[in-house]
Formats: structure tokens, sequence, C-alpha cells
């Protein structure tokens, strides 16, 4: 009889495996980085506030895990580039790439800077392009891996004053689809993770924003990335929508 597959983080396993986290300093990105220690893996820490990314990477050795961390500007060729060496540098190799980082700036279009939505173009679309780009050769050279999109519920549902943040969420859907085409073959899955309100530091600037203890936990979308990570090699999730459970957005 089949065993039942894992029901927390903590139970799957990933001993050895190279796993690389970007906006791993706070919020989802940290409870990723924090689940994957715990299951065994070696993480690489991304996201660009060295004290404080330096600080997570720390606490988890604490706690017996390897963790590297990489300063990186997402969005910047030079950097994402750097990321990766230094990761094939100290581990040889890179199983897994959680594309976490992002930021999200509001307001009707009307009143929008246009550096603004560059900003949030570049942090949400432009990084995940890259991250990809720079981590398939080294995927592609050791047979396989695991590339997961962190993105938002707002690349599928319109909200006000959020043109840009929906665009590039919706964008990085997109992107997420093509990329998956492209390397199912070569054994490298591709994820979209999509989750409603997750009370994380991303809300610290908005001033109206749901209740937060109806938002999800970091913690659940943590797990969600873990356990999709987990799935035997002969499947693939493709596309995953993670909600609060009174469903709101």
């Amino acid at each position: 009889m089949a065993s039942n597959p894992p029901n927390t983080a903590e139970e799957w396993k990933f001993d050895g495996k190279v796993v690389v986290i970007t906006g791993a300093s706070k919020g989802i990105g940290k409870a990723t980085a924090s689940a994957f220690a715990a299951a065994g893996a070696k993480v690489v820490l991304a996201a660009r506030t060295r004290e404080t990314l330096e600080q997570v990477a720390a606490d988890l050795r604490k706690n017996g895990a390897e963790a590297l961390a990489v300063p990186t500007d997402v969005t910047d060729i030079d950097a994402v580039q750097r990321l990766i060496e230094e990761t094939l540098d100290v581990y040889q190799r890179v199983d897994i790439l959680v594309n976490n980082a992002g930021v999200g700036y509001f307001g009707p279009i009307v009143d929008f800077a246009p550096d603004d939505w560059d900003v949030v173009i570049d942090s949400n679309l432009k990084a995940i392009y890259l991250c990809a780009k720079y981590v398939l050769p080294p995927m592609l050279a050791q047979g396989g891996g695991q590339i997961i999109n962190v993105l938002s519920i707002a690349a599928k549902v319109a909200f006000e004053a959020s043109a840009a943040y929906c665009a590039a969420k919706a964008g990085a859907l997109a992107l997420t689809k093509v990329l998956a085409s492209e390397v199912r073959r070569q054994n490298i899955r591709v994820t979209a993770v999509l989750p409603g309100s997750v009370h994380t530091p991303f809300w610290d600037g908005v001033p109206e924003h749901p209740d937060f203890e109806q938002m999800l936990k970091p913690e659940h979308v943590a797990g969600t990335i873990i356990s999709i990570c987990g799935q035997p090699s002969g499947m693939v999730t493709e596309e995953i929508v993670v909600m609060p459970p009174l469903g709101i957005l």
C-alpha cells in the first residue's frame, strides 16, 4: 500500500538539494527559506538589503542549516549573474529556483509616475526572466531542475489603482507558461503560485488593506511551494491558486 504524502513542510525531505530564493529577507521568501532549510536543503538567499539578509542566513545556520546570503538586485543583469555564479562556486548546482522578489506601487493610471511603472514591471516581470535565463544553463547541464514563480491572484483579477502590479503579474504568468513549454522536455518543471492576500511587510505602505487576521500567512505559501517541489518526478503542477479560507483577495 502506498504511504500517505507528507502533510507539513517539515515532513518533506530535500537533503542536499540547492535552493535559490529571491526576496528571501522577509515575508514569503523568508518563510520559504526556513521551510526548505528544515527539510534539509542548502538555501541560497537573495535580496537587496545585506544586513537583513545576512541575519536570516545566520538564524538558519544556528539551527543547523546550510545557508548562503548573496545580496542581489534581481532587476540588475550583472547582479543576477553573480547570484548564480556564486551559488555554483559554493554548491556546484542549482536544483530549485524560487522567484519570489517583487514590489508594488499603487495609484490610478492618470496619476501613476512612469518611473514607478518601470520599477514595478522590472521587479515583478523582468526579474523572473533574468533569474530564469541565468539559472537554466546549469539546470540543463545537470539534467533537470524546478522553477517556482511566486506571483499573485492579481495575475488574474483586476484591482483598481493596481494597473502596473496587475500587468506585471499577468505578464509573469504568461512568461511562466511559455517557459514551462520550452523546458519541460529537458526535465525542468515550472510552476506559477498565485496567492491571495498574504500578511507580509508588502502591506506596510498600503493604507487600505484587508484585515490581516483574514489573510494567508507566509508559511501557508511556503508550505505550498515545498509540496510542489516534493511531487513525484512524473507529474507537474503548472499553476496553483492559494486563497485565504474566506476568499479575501
